[in-house]
């Protein structure tokens, strides 16, 4: 069973659920949609012209050939990104096994491991002067 909408104003086309964008401009000027269900269908206008019934949709199979190419151009999209997000997952999964980052998520931070060295006296004269001239002048409260 195919259901199909066509709205012109949007160059929407929908079949059975799965809305795609389709330049819709070589419609007539004064048709607003067209609704397809099964084996019949539906032209509604614009202008006042009374609803038209049709048993063929084939002249409008431009539209439809459209959709499935925009769909198929969605659909490969789709599995490119998740392809892409998988790598991307096996990648961070290598890294973590890694011992450097396993390392890295257990060292102290380097601010504390450079507190822990000017607090045991490590460092030269000229950094242990820049660090007091700096702690001088933000004291804590």
């Amino acid at each position: 069973m195919a259901v199909i909408s066509m709205c012109k104003v949007d160059n929407a086309v929908t079949i059975d659920g799965n809305l795609q964008t389709v330049d819709l401009s070589s419609l007539a000027s004064n048709i607003w949609a067209i609704q397809w269900t099964n084996s019949t269908g539906e032209i509604e206008y614009t202008d006042g012209t009374a609803h038209l019934t049709i048993s063929d949709m084939s002249p409008y199979s431009s539209f439809t050939t459209a959709h499935a190419t925009a769909k198929a151009t969605e659909d490969a999209s789709l599995a490119s990104i998740a392809s892409a997000a998988a790598t991307a997952a096996s990648a961070k999964t290598a890294h973590e096994a890694t011992y450097g980052w396993k390392r890295q998520q257990e060292y102290p931070s380097v601010g504390d491991q450079l507190d822990a060295l000017y607090r045991a006296g490590t460092f030269d004269s000229t950094i242990t002067a820049a660090i007091l001239a700096i702690k001088d002048k933000y004291p804590k409260p």
